[in-house]
């Protein structure tokens, strides 16, 4: 399976953050990845009022997303709310090429995550080219056991969405902390750990980047800047194939 996790700046605008997805999508393609990761929230955009956007215009840009995905022949997983009932989640669906689709509910909230949303439960595995894999979101990577659980159920890699927007000062000293996470999720469980954050300003926050891959013994195999868009992919398998960073 040839992974990739997308590194963007994440805006406000649902069709300028479509516009975004899709040409990353394109660009996989190229690449001839299998399956690309986007942030938390990508489309969306993070730190808003979720309440204000309309089910209906979520489904609008999914499904555009949607129609990407199945003429680039290119998996992705993509952060957006998601509606169940009377209960809106922070999810991340799971887009495949043979038009089917999967949902993740992040299961662990931030304060400001409990301001709009209902926390998950339960996990959201899949294969790809017979690659077993997991997904978590943002803050799911604080927790030992939701890792745990998918290695327990056979996955080889797992993704995890991110959004880690702050006031600057606070974003540089949790860099160290939001790097060793991903880092002990993998060791712990000898898995692939494969982390898509967003980079750059939303409102008064910042979004340090430094998205990365991680081999099941706990080597960075690579590690995007702080402040650039792109793709950053690796050849998952019983050993390291191939690592490249391709920027945009």
């Amino acid at each position: 399976m040839k992974a990739g996790v997308a590194q963007i700046v994440l805006s406000h605008q649902i069709g300028s953050n479509v516009e975004k997805i899709s040409s990353y999508i394109k660009s996989a393609a190229e690449l001839k990845l299998d399956i690309l990761c986007f942030p938390e929230c990508s489309l969306t955009g993070y730190m808003r009022e979720f309440n204000r956007i309309g089910r209906g215009e979520i489904e609008k840009a999914l499904d555009v997303v949607h129609k990407h995905v199945m003429e680039s022949r290119v998996n992705v997983i993509v952060g957006t709310p998601n509606y169940e009932q009377d209960s809106m989640f922070n999810a991340a669906v799971l887009l495949r090429v043979d038009k089917t689709r999967a949902v993740y509910n992040k299961n662990i909230l931030t304060p400001f995550d409990k301001r709009y949303f209902t926390p998950g439960e339960g996990r959201l595995s899949f294969e790809v080219h017979g690659v077993k894999c997991g997904v978590l979101i943002c803050r799911d990577q604080n927790s030992p056991v939701l890792a745990q659980r998918y290695a327990e159920e056979g996955a080889r890699a797992i993704f995890i969405l991110a959004a880690h927007y702050y006031p600057l000062k606070e974003a540089e000293r949790k860099l160290d902390k939001n790097k060793a996470l991903p880092i002990a999720r993998a060791v712990e469980n000898k898995v692939y750990v494969l982390k898509a954050n967003a980079v750059g300003y939303l409102d008064n926050t910042i979004s340090l980047g430094s998205s990365l891959i991680v081999d099941p013994e706990g080597l960075v195999i690579f590690q995007s800047n702080k402040i650039g868009e792109g793709i950053l992919y690796s050849e998952v398998s019983s050993q390291i194939n191939e690592t490249s960073f391709c920027s945009s």
